[in-house]
């Protein structure tokens, strides 16, 4: 069957939207099979974030320790001599100097470099999506739009949610909700899924391990559960930082006496985003911290359903 991509179905047509990866055959972001798009750029800077590419608007080159063979051909093929060896990181490019050109990328014979994020045009993220429509309407699965956050493009999400509403493609949304609630006024009709973070219930702590306050994210959770139903509360179980009962169960309290909403999903922490830190030529701040399990979740998913909510443990 062929489709219409070209048309907007939204007042303000945007053409590009900043990406850094689309995910094929994706199943833990939403139900059934899914295309995960996600978006460059986020407001928070969580300590424990898993995708630190993810966190910059901008491309950047990211680079991998393991599969570099120290041949030093990206310092030779640099022209603006931003590659420099950085003891025990490795072969990392200065992101003040870098100018994105490639030529790292492309004198390295180990696929040990590579630009990571992209401007896309509205129209190539549709031709992705489209991709797999017979698998969405066989799984009851759908597109999934994350970060990054993605409001800070909420223009592009709209106008891919958009059309893919009119083509009857499920959609969801991944958020942390730290934006104005005039951009989730327009989001909202064209979703049918969000997932919202909640990461910490103390303002101070908030601040501490995201870098902004939660008063506004929490603002626009109750607003948004008065507005739309089907939404997901996430909340990453990070050590140190929220992973005590006395912390969880605040959540659940506010979660059961300011909002409407009924599901949550904990999710264990990782350290699978350690390693593109160094790449990046940044500091993994969760130090030696070790994964936790979903029997470590475990305590805190009995106390949320012991007090009436809905409640998964995420994979790890």
């Amino acid at each position: 069957m062929a489709y219409n991509i070209s048309k907007n179905s939204t007042s303000t047509s945007v053409k590009y939207a900043n990406v850094f990866e689309i995910e094929r055959y994706a199943t833990k972001d939403g139900p059934g099979i899914r295309t995960v798009v996600f978006f460059k750029g986020c407001n928070l800077k969580c300590i424990w974030c898993q995708n630190p590419e993810s966190q910059l608007m901008k491309p950047e080159v990211m680079y991998s320790k393991e599969q570099c063979a120290g041949c030093r051909k990206c310092i030779f093929a640099c022209p603006n001599g931003s590659v420099e060896e950085i003891p025990p990181l490795g072969f990392i490019s200065n992101h003040n100097t870098c100018i994105l050109c490639g030529a790292c990328v492309d004198a390295c014979f180990y696929d040990a470099r590579r630009i990571v994020g992209k401007k896309y045009t509205i129209e190539s993220i549709m031709e992705e999506i489209l991709k797999d429509k017979a698998f969405y309407d066989n799984s009851g699965g759908g597109v999934t739009f994350s970060g990054g956050e993605p409001l800070l493009q909420h223009r592009a999400v709209l106008e891919l949610a958009s059309r893919c509403k009119s083509m009857g493609i499920h959609t969801a949304l991944e958020t942390a909700g730290h934006v104005d609630w005039t951009v989730f006024n327009e989001i909202i009709p064209n979703m049918d899924l969000i997932f919202y973070d909640v990461k910490h219930i103390d303002e101070k702590l908030h601040k501490e391990y995201t870098g902004v306050s939660n008063r506004l994210i929490l603002q626009n959770l109750q607003k948004l559960s008065m507005h739309f139903d089907n939404i997901v509360v996430r909340i990453p179980i990070i050590p140190k930082v929220n992973n005590t009962l006395d912390v969880q169960r605040k959540i659940y309290h506010f979660l059961l006496e300011s909002t409407r909403v009924k599901t949550v999903e904990l999710l264990p922490f990782h350290r699978l985003g350690a390693a593109k830190y160094s790449g990046l030529g940044r500091v993994y701040k969760m130090g030696t911290a070790k994964n936790l399990h979903k029997e470590d979740c475990r305590p805190f998913a009995e106390e949320a359903s012991k007090l009436g909510l809905n409640v998964r443990i995420g994979a790890v």
